[in-house]
């Protein structure tokens, strides 16, 4: 029989065997064959064809394959052979051997697909952290080096307006421009003077090198002979000890070995001074440009560049915003291509960072003032994305057409407030001012003394004690400053300046009431005193009379009287104890301005009752907190019509017990040049006492509290208002009836006395007033005399 192939079917070789060529009819090849596996005409003796099964069984012997025997010319049909994985057979026995099992091929099968599954998502995902992480170093490096960049510009520019004296140009300008011709002569001089200062300077750096040099040089000459010299004579006697000029030129070889070692090292090394240099140069730059601030950056290298993206404003998100506040004549002139329009120039200052913001400029249209616009302001605040309290309108001071706009980035009036200026050093001076806050743009606000007298409100939690507490924080740290406190409440708000206070009185008894009370009146009586030490020095005022007479006089130190929960002083049950109260603290109010006497009253509830209105209408700075959505309380603050002019704190909400909110953020009038809000300063319970040690090492290091006690002089006071009265016509004598309403008039503590309480005072003295018709009239002579015949038993 004729072989085809020298593989048999099955065993890696996947040629399909041609039938035509192994049938009976097609004479075998009788070549020489060797192996069972080649195949025959028959089996061994020749008798018949062995067909080889596919795989052999193992446990069969391995020299052995099993197989059928067929009678010699049968037809033998060969089927498709099944295609197969890793059998094969070895060339040089024939022998086939085995490949792996189905359930062996299936699982690598499934083991390839799994690995090349698992290659594939660690290579994506390695490519993409890759990028992820080279981008970021990208950026990082693109946003560090735009600020060393700004910190080169800023540099520069420095260094520019050195050279070019821009300060003295502008200052020259401006005195020429106002007329004043001394100062531009002065100005011109020292400019041509300036522009010879590098000359001058480099000139005096060479001489002083040169001097120091040749100096130097001189000095080691003289010192090389004499020590020669000396080693030569001592080598003599060893006077001085063992040595002689060899040993002197030893060590001078030695120093010079020494500064040759310098010399090889630096030579050696002189790439790391300018490196080391450059490095510095770059820290630097780098600080300057950092200390500018992320404004400086482009928006997508800030950190916050998500958050900077939001709160971005465009010239188009302005004009957006305006198009959509309802006005007639501002949409018509929008569709006619304004703001746009080559005719209109109305940028007159393009969206920019301000501080904590962004402030613009725009010239509006005809029929569209900017009172109009500010009627619109809680519908552009939600179109720009921002609180109404965010938002700031107003007209531009030399253009009253030009709209001044000014946008807080969102959630910025909640950002924490900037630190206290005087922490850990300086002190304050009244004539200067003492700080209290911030400006919503974040510029200091310092709170003017002189002539001015303060009111402030809010709901519990909204800041109003907090900004008292700061203000008179910064009066204890001057020395010259006198500070008194009534709180009619039971806290300890102002306990941690309890050892700077002149006067600290607690409490919502009757007694502190009529304590305070009393110490207005007295304060009322002292401006006699005050006005008489002010004609002294031909002065009108303690503003007038300066620091350098005050701290000669006591009489005229400044004083600050804080009235805390001040409904408790004015409530009153009775019409005429109010009406006597608010007559009693509106003419200290009229009268005290100029003689550096203040009051400041707070409450919680401001309203008529609690706050009288002409002593808000009186009052130069005035402060309002939350008032929880409140327009009357809000008015009965920051006066009528307030919230209509859109002086309002309606949209602040006080502190909770989960978020502070707007706490210490007060829409203010007369504490800045314009009304608006301010954002106090905190001071922490440590930063209190800190700043109170400090002011009473000013003070001389004692306390000068006083403690009030409700204690009066009856006498004393009968024979001072006795002395101010005019009888009756037709009476020699005051009654004493009238006696008991004046004292009552003028000292609280006798507001429920009448004549009883006079005459039986009197009797007790030895002195019996006459009944003389049911008058009980008093003679001031008699009361002096008694009251002089007390205190001189008192002295002896």
């Amino acid at each position: 029989m004729t072989h085809d192939t020298t593989t048999p079917p099955g065993t890696g070789d996947n040629t399909t065997p041609d039938p035509n060529t192994t049938g009976p009819d097609h004479p075998a090849d009788t070549g020489p064959r060797t192996g069972p596996e080649t195949g025959s005409d028959g089996g061994p003796d020749g008798s018949g064809t062995v067909v080889p099964f596919r795989r052999p069984d193992s446990g069969t012997d391995s020299q052995t394959i099993e197989g059928e025997v067929i009678e010699p010319g049968t037809d033998v049909t060969v089927g498709v052979v099944r295609q197969t994985w890793g059998t094969r057979v070895v060339r040089s026995t024939g022998r086939v051997l085995a490949g792996p099992s189905d359930a062996t091929r299936a699982w690598l099968a499934e083991a390839t697909v799994e690995a090349a599954h698992t290659a594939g998502h660690r290579i994506g995902t390695g490519t993409r952290t890759g990028l992820r992480t080279a981008g970021r170093g990208w950026r990082f490096t693109r946003r560090h080096a735009s600020i060393i960049g700004k910190g080169m510009e800023a540099a520069r520019q420095r260094r520019r307006a050195d050279r070019d004296n821009t300060d003295l140009k502008a200052a020259r300008a401006e005195a020429r421009a106002s007329g004043d011709h001394s100062a531009v002569e002065a100005l011109t001089r020292q400019y041509n003077e300036g522009r010879h200062v590098t000359v001058d300077t480099m000139r005096k750096w060479a001489e002083l090198v040169w001097g120091v040099a040749w100096r130097t040089g001189a000095a080691l000459g003289v010192l090389f002979v004499v020590s020669v010299v000396v080693g030569l004579v001592n080598g003599l006697g060893r006077w001085l000890g063992e040595f002689n000029a060899t040993d002197v030129l030893a060590v001078w070889r030695g120093a010079l070995a020494f500064v040759w070692a310098v010399g090889v090292l630096v030579v050696t090394w002189w790439w790391a001074i300018p490196a080391a240099a450059a490095l510095v140069k770059l820290s630097r730059w780098w600080r300057d440009g950092n200390r500018l601030g992320e404004q400086v950056l482009p928006v997508h290298l800030r950190k916050e560049a998500t958050r900077n993206l939001r709160v971005e404003l465009s010239e188009s998100a302005v004009v957006a915003a305006l198009a959509n506040i309802n006005n007639g004549k501002l949409n018509a002139s929008i569709k006619d291509g304004w703001p746009h329009r080559d005719t209109d120039n109305a940028w007159v200052q393009p969206p920019m960072i301000d501080g904590k913001g962004w402030s613009t400029k725009i010239r509006l249209p005809q029929g569209a003032p900017v009172k109009a616009i500010d009627k619109a302001k809680e519908m552009l605040s939600h179109n720009l994305g921002c609180r109404p309290m965010e938002l700031f309108i107003r007209a531009d001071e030399d253009d009253p057409t030009v709209l001044d706009l000014f946008r807080l980035n969102p959630g910025a009036l909640r950002d924490p407030v900037d630190a206290y200026p005087l922490l850990s050093e300086g002190a304050t001076d009244y004539w200067s001012g003492f700080p209290v806050g911030v400006n919503l743009r974040g510029e200091p606000v310092v709170a003017d003394m002189p002539e001015r007298n303060f009111v402030m409100a809010g709901a519990p939690g909204s800041g109003k004690s907090t900004l008292m507490i700061t203000l008179a924080t910064g009066a204890v740290l001057d020395p010259l400053v006198d500070v008194d406190v009534f709180v009619f409440a039971e806290n300890n708000d102002y306990e941690a300046l309890r050892p700077c206070l002149k006067t600290y009185s607690p409490g919502a008894g009757e007694d502190n009431v009529n304590a305070a009370l009393d110490h207005l009146q007295a304060l009322y009586d002292d401006l006699t005193e005050r006005g008489r030490l002010l004609q002294k020095h031909n002065v009108s005022s303690v503003l007038e009379a300066g620091r350098e007479i005050v701290a000669k006089e006591p009489g005229l130190r400044p004083r600050i009287v804080v009235l805390e929960e001040c409904q408790r002083l004015f409530r009153q049950d009775k019409a005429e104890d109010r009406k006597r109260i608010v007559n009693l603290v509106i003419n200290l109010f009229m009268a005290s301005r100029k003689y550096a006497v203040h009051l400041a009253f707070l409450t919680p509830s401001p309203s008529d009752q609690s706050l009288p209105r002409d002593l808000v209408a009186m009052s130069t700075n005035r402060a309002c907190g939350a008032v929880n959505g409140n327009k009357a309380r809000n008015n009965a603050v920051l006066g009528e019509k307030a919230h209509e002019e859109g002086i309002s704190a309606l949209d602040l909400r006080p502190k909770t017990k989960s978020a502070l909110n707007d706490c210490g953020t007060l829409v203010t009038v007369g504490f800045m040049d314009e009304p608006g809000a301010l954002r106090s300063y905190f001071l922490t319970e440590p930063q209190k006492a800190a700043i109170v040690a400090r002011a009473l090492e000013a003070r001389g290091g004692a306390a000068r509290t006083a403690e009030i006690v409700v204690a009066r002089d009856p006498l004393a006071d009968i024979l001072a208002v006795l002395t101010e009265m005019t009888p009756r016509e037709g009476d020699a004598h005051p009654r004493a009836t009238a006696v008991a309403a004046a004292l009552g008039a003028r000292w609280n503590h006798y507001s429920k006395w009448s004549s009883k309480q006079v005459t039986d005072l009197l009797a007790e003295h030895g002195y019996k007033v006459p009944t003389t018709d049911r008058k009980f009239p008093v003679d001031p002579a008699r009361v002096a005399d008694i009251l002089s015949a007390r205190d001189s038993v008192g002295i002896e």
